[in-house]
């Protein structure tokens, strides 16, 4: 478990870092960027299904569908 300032650190990190300035979106855990991990589900880094490109299209594809469903 972490406290709070340790856990609040990457937000801020991430809010002030002039090591992201140049990056577009990113995953960030312990204030640093993170790793594309693909071994042991419980250790710390990027899960592949979060970075796969295919999944975001089509949630980006459901997204719109249900938001337009929902405009008068």
């Amino acid at each position: 478990m972490k406290t709070v300032h340790q856990g609040a650190a990457t937000s801020v990190w991430c809010a002030t870092s002039p090591m992201l300035n140049a990056m577009g979106g990113v995953y960030c855990e312990d204030c640093d960027v993170a790793a594309l991990h693909t071994g042991d589900p419980s250790q710390p880094g990027v899960k592949p299904w979060a970075a796969d490109t295919e999944l975001a299209e089509g949630l980006r594809r459901i997204s719109e569908q249900v938001t337009a469903m929902a405009l008068p």
